[in-house]
This record gives structure tokens, sequence and C-alpha cells, in this order.
């Protein structure tokens, strides 16, 4: 027959364990609230320079890039909301993004973000503001990303024209 013991046994009560969860957790957080900076380090932009040659194969890519989706804007392909070169809707193979904006279904995530820096035709910067939580709208109406499906679809797209394995 096991012996029974009728001694308290540390940290088995449920309230024991909570007070000690809670002095940990107070813990740690005066101890991040005292620390001088973060413990890991923050990103930041790129400090070193790209090195010649590498710049010179961009500039050439992003030459290549521009003349085909100047010729998706001209074949009605691609209808941009923002300025600038565009290589995920241009790689692709276009798309509609003005109505696409206009009619509230949302937009491409490079669009986004040249709408959220500003980037765009002045018929289109005019429109843009915030709501009250902050968020960017356009004709005050929430700005979004493109459906799953749909962004699905164009990286699909994508793949097959330029023969790329997701």
């Amino acid at each position: 027959m096991p012996v029974v013991s009728n001694r308290p046994r540390p940290f088995r009560s449920l309230g024991l364990r909570t007070l000690a969860l809670g002095a940990l957790l107070a813990a740690a957080f005066t101890a991040g609230r005292l620390s001088d900076g973060p413990l890991l380090p923050v990103a930041g932009a790129q400090q070193d320079p790209v090195d010649d040659a590498i710049v010179i194969r961009m500039k050439q890519g992003y030459e290549a890039l521009r003349r085909a989706q100047l010729a998706l804007e001209q074949s009605g392909h691609y209808v941009p909301a923002a300025n600038g070169v565009n290589a995920f809707v241009t790689f692709a193979g276009g798309y509609d993004v003005l109505t696409s904006l206009e009619n509230g279904r949302g937009v491409d995530p490079e669009t986004y973000a040249a709408l959220e820096a500003g980037f765009a035709p002045q018929a289109v910067l005019s429109e843009l503001g915030r709501d009250g939580s902050g968020r960017l709208t356009y004709k005050n109406r929430l700005v979004r990303l493109l459906p799953k499906e749909t962004l699905r679809a164009m990286y699909l797209r994508r793949a097959e024209v330029l023969g790329e394995s997701l």
C-alpha cells in the first residue's frame, strides 16, 4: 500500500501557480520597459552602396520591364492606378487596376504601396483619403488588396508567362 503524505507540494495548488506566473510576467514586463533599446537589431534601409555592375543590370531590367508595361497599356491589358513600373501586374500579363480601385474590388500589392506613398496620377491622388481609423480610402471607400483568389490567379498567370516554378 502506497504511503500518502499530507505535506503540501510546492506549486501544486492553482493559486500558487497563478501567483508565480504573474510574478514572472511582471518581471519580464519590467525588464523590457527598463531596457535601453531592442535586443535584436531593427531592420533599416540598406547602408552599403550597390556595386556598379549590379546597378547596370538593374537599369537594364527596369528598362525592359518598362517597355513590357507600356506594351500592355497600349494593348489595353493594363490600366494602372499608380505611377511607375508595376512588376507584379506586368509579369502577370496586365490587369485593369483603375477599374478595380473604382469598383472597390481592391488593388495589387505594388499599387497599394504606391497609393500609400502618394505615387499616383493627380486624378487618383485627389480622391485618396483616410477613414476614422487612419486606413487608406479612395472616394471614401476602403482601399483593400485584391481578393486572395485573384492574387493567386495572377501569380499562376505570371508563372505560366515566365515559365516560373512556384
